[in-house]
């Protein structure tokens, strides 16, 4: 008898732990009104902040020459000055720097200027002269 009482409580006790108890939508609307206020009042990057945050990430780029790239920056309104190799380059360069938290638009006024990409060596090639014919002499 005590073994049959003691089965049931145990099955009752497990089938409590199982229930849910069904969300509360208004406990839900509460949280994410303390969240967007919450993000509201965050206190926002300052200009020179996010200007080096900017450079930071155009340096990390490996195919960009940062160096050449001008950043200004007014309460989140990014302005890029400079030249780029391409036009690849230029969209990247643009793209890196609107994903960078806290920038509102980017007016990329990069300009491509192709003389700067690195296209590998170049050589300039003696012109051939014509070889003697067998049997003649060279002029």
């Amino acid at each position: 008898m005590k073994a049959a009482l003691f089965s049931i409580a145990l099955a009752l006790a497990v089938a409590a732990c199982g229930r849910q108890e069904p969300p509360n939508p208004q406990a839900t609307v509460e949280a994410t009104r303390q969240a967007e206020k919450a993000a509201d009042e965050a206190k926002p990057l300052s200009d020179t902040s996010l200007t080096q945050i900017v450079k930071a990430a155009l340096e990390s780029e490996s195919s960009l020459d940062a160096r050449k790239i001008d950043v200004e920056n007014r309460e989140g309104v990014v302005a890029l000055h400079g030249t780029v190799a391409s036009e690849e380059q230029k969209e990247k360069a643009g793209r890196i720097v609107g994903s960078v938290g806290g920038v509102k638009t980017v007016n990329n006024q990069l300009t491509v200027d192709e003389s700067t990409a690195s296209t590998g060596a170049t050589a300039t090639l003696p012109k051939q002269t014509e070889l003697p014919k067998p049997g003649e002499l060279p002029k």
